[in-house]
């Protein structure tokens, strides 16, 4: 029996509103919106601490998901205008620790068990749809150097890396970056995904990786990912979150462009894609991105060059996405983007060593990849063989690391 559905899929979308100060509208007004907005569209629209979700019910086809998004979002930001305030539909804030996700639910599943099996599976998978989704290229006056702090930052543990699991000793975890869920609507839910900007890049995510999922989840493999391959995983979702449509990954062993896996993923769910309403020519968004590398991340970071200062970054941001399609219109025109390198050691070690301050505990060196344990290890190891920075053992804290300047 295949673990889904043939034909359902929702998205759970996380929209902040703002006031024209740029400043977050409080849980309790969101809590009013999503109330109204719930009895009037009769769908299931909540208020998720600091922002509306947007609960899109059950879809069965692209064009129903579409026409509900543009009906959905056109009259959410009719009602918060009415009270001089915005939508603002992005993964991340440049002035606050904002984080907002674009969760896909895909089900219903049948078998938790099996779900399990195909969370493993999806490892080697999730590090794609969170680069195609990079949002986040700012986050708590933090601007560049990542396409997704979201991803990177684990959204506060909102969505967090996958460790490899067996239904016999694996209990409930919430907050995967892709996981099974039967205790509330028993669904496959993929939470990766940034906050998309653009309502129409959103249909064309969540029916493309609906259609992945049912895809996969027809003939769920039960093979575990090895160590290797597990540390691949981890390593090629830090490279999504670092260069997005850019990233190069460690695929199968060798370096293959994230857009390369991408197109072949496509090609896998073309059947799946057409019981699900949609083809290939649908996902013109998603197909220029392919063409030309580019992301979300990539027009907020243009507009960042233009405002460095990170209040006037933020309050232009907010104007613009008053529009949804300024992303889709700044794709048609947009530059094809050179592929980055794929990571190698020194690359690996750079990045951990960026999480050791004076003093630092050594487990926060974990933040880096969320490398398993004797990975990190090693790359303690590393760092301190190499004269890169100081250990020291201590009663009351444990390991302490040091970085020598």
């Amino acid at each position: 029996m295949s673990v889904f559905d043939p034909k359902t899929f929702s998205t759970d979308w996380e929209i902040t509103v703002m006031d024209r100060l740029n400043r977050c509208v409080d849980t309790e007004k969101c809590a009013a919106f999503g109330g109204a907005l719930r009895v009037e569209l009769d769908l299931p629209i909540v208020c998720d601490w600091n922002a509306i979700e947007l609960c899109l019910g059950i879809n069965t086809s692209f064009g129903q998901f579409w026409e509900r998004v543009r009906r959905t979002t056109d009259r959410a930001a009719e009602m918060v205008r009415e009270f001089d305030l915005d939508l603002f539909p992005a993964a991340a804030d440049p002035v606050s620790d904002l984080y907002q996700g674009s969760h896909i639910h895909v089900g219903s599943i049948h078998d938790e068990a099996e779900g399990i099996h195909l969370e493993n599976e999806l490892m080697k998978y999730v590090p794609a749809f969170a680069a195609l989704a990079a949002n986040s290229p700012f986050s708590n006056f933090r601007i560049g150097g990542l396409k997704s702090y979201r991803v990177r930052d684990t959204a506060f543990f909102c969505s967090h890396p996958s460790s490899v699991r067996d239904p016999h000793f694996s209990q409930f975890e919430w907050g995967g970056d892709a996981a099974p869920k039967v205790y509330g609507a028993p669904t496959m839910e993929v939470r990766v995904i940034d906050c998309a900007s653009s309502r129409r890049l959103l249909a064309e995510m969540a029916v493309f990786i609906a259609a992945f999922l049912h895809h996969r989840g027809e003939k769920v493999s039960r093979t575990r990912p090895d160590r290797e391959e597990y540390r691949n995983n981890l390593t090629n979702r830090w490279v999504a979150a670092k260069y997005g449509m850019q990233a190069t990954f460690v695929w199968n062993g060798k370096s293959r462009a994230v857009v390369s896996i991408l197109e072949e993923m496509l090609g896998e769910c073309r059947d799946s894609l057409g019981r699900l309403g949609a083809k290939r020519s649908d996902l013109g968004l998603i197909n220029t991105m392919i063409r030309k590398r580019t992301c979300q991340a990539d027009f907020a970071l243009s507009l960042a060059e233009r405002y460095p200062d990170p209040y006037l970054l933020s309050s232009a941001y907010a104007k613009l996405l008053r529009h949804w399609e300024v992303f889709d219109e700044y794709l048609e025109t947009a530059a094809t983007l050179d592929p980055a390198r794929a990571p190698d050691g020194k690359a690996i070690l750079e990045e951990h060593l960026d999480h050791v301050g004076e003093g630092t505990h050594s487990y926060r060196v974990w933040g880096a990849m969320y490398y398993p344990a004797p990975v990190r290890d090693d790359i303690i190891e590393e760092m301190v063989r190499k004269g890169l920075v100081t250990r020291e053992v201590t009663c009351k804290r444990g390991v302490l690391l040091s970085r020598k300047r």
